[in-house]
């Protein structure tokens, strides 16, 4: 069945919307973004697919963190930074067919930030946005936070890429080869690394936060407020979880400054900041392998290829990292 066609069937059925308008628009690597119109409304909706099983902890995340999503809009000063969520008829956060999971929520009218720097005004929204997430914590009823995901400072996805370049990597001749055999040797540097970090932040005390664990500028719209949008990631961490997307930016200072105005942070975790660093730059390898060997590319095989490729490159330039943030720091 077509995907419009889908769409509307499920909006009827489930929310008793009749669209008047589909428009697919620009989505993320875990879903599908269309923009809908019936005659009195506009709505987002996220379309996920269930075959690909990297998908699955997206599609999974949705009935932890909507209602939480839900209760923030209702009841924190962050409901003008955050697409509410609608629920189905039948009090669903979402639906689905035998291929589909559907989102749906109130559209915002704005762009996102994406591959533009963030503005001076951007980055003391942003801050904000942020600080009120995690000074809000202790305000969450004990019933939405008991069903948050706590960081466990697993690196499951570490020992899959390492699986496969000792083991898959040559089995096939093709640009997945040519392109990370060059790098094999920092990326088992770079897994070594997690190990160590992994094991050591298991034990230290930590008081978490409700983190969105990925607060980068394309899950940022400018409408008439700053929104923060794609929630997926959801999870109670250390407070480095949400600044690390920041913290090696330009306007870091700035950003640390009006953050503690919302909350307080006086003791950075170094060990922290290296290891959420290094998540991002190894997931999102294996992302591009797992895209490119295993389940089919959401973008073009080329798009992905020169994003794996970029991914890589960045991993080798990363020794300088610590001693660049503690200068934020000091």
């Amino acid at each position: 069945m077509e995907i419009n066609n889908r769409i509307t069937a499920i909006l009827i059925e489930n929310y008793g919307i009749e669209a008047t308008s589909i428009e697919q628009r620009p989505g993320g690597w875990s879903a599908l973004a269309f923009f809908v119109e019936d005659q009195c409304k506009k709505y987002f909706l996220k379309v996920y697919n269930k075959r690909k099983p990297s998908i699955a902890p997206y599609i999974d995340a949705i009935d932890r963190y909507t209602p939480l999503i839900k209760w923030m809009y209702n009841h924190t000063d962050l409901k003008n930074n955050l697409a509410n969520p609608i629920f189905t008829k039948y009090k669903s956060n979402k639906c689905e067919d035998e291929q589909y999971v559907y989102l749906l929520s109130e559209y915002i009218e704005g762009t996102t930030i994406g591959d533009k720097q963030l503005s001076q005004n951007h980055v003391n929204e942003l801050a904000k946005i942020l600080g009120l997430l995690h000074m809000n914590t202790s305000n969450i009823p004990n019933g939405l936070k008991q069903q948050q995901v706590n960081e466990n400072f697993d690196i499951d996805f570490c020992e899959n890429l390492y699986s496969f370049i000792k083991k898959d990597l040559e089995n096939k001749d093709n640009r997945v080869l040519e392109i990370v055999k060059p790098y094999t040797g920092t990326l088992l540097e770079k897994i070594n690394r997690k190990r160590y970090l992994s094991n050591t932040l298991i034990s230290k005390p930590y008081q978490f936060v409700l983190s969105h664990a990925d607060a980068h500028n394309w899950n940022v719209m400018q409408g008439e407020y700053l929104v923060l949008i794609d929630w997926e990631c959801l999870k109670l961490a250390p407070q480095e979880q949400d600044l690390i997307l920041i913290i090696t930016e330009p306007y870091a200072g700035q950003f640390v400054n009006e953050y503690r105005k919302y909350m307080k942070y006086e003791s950075p975790d170094f060990d922290a900041f290296e290891f959420y660093f290094l998540k991002r730059k190894l997931e999102d390898i294996w992302e591009w392998i797992k895209n490119l060997r295993f389940e089919g590319h959401i973008r073009s095989e080329e798009v992905t290829l020169e994003l794996l490729k970029l991914s890589l490159d960045s991993c080798t330039r990363t020794e300088s990292f610590r001693s660049e943030i503690q200068e934020v720091f000091n």
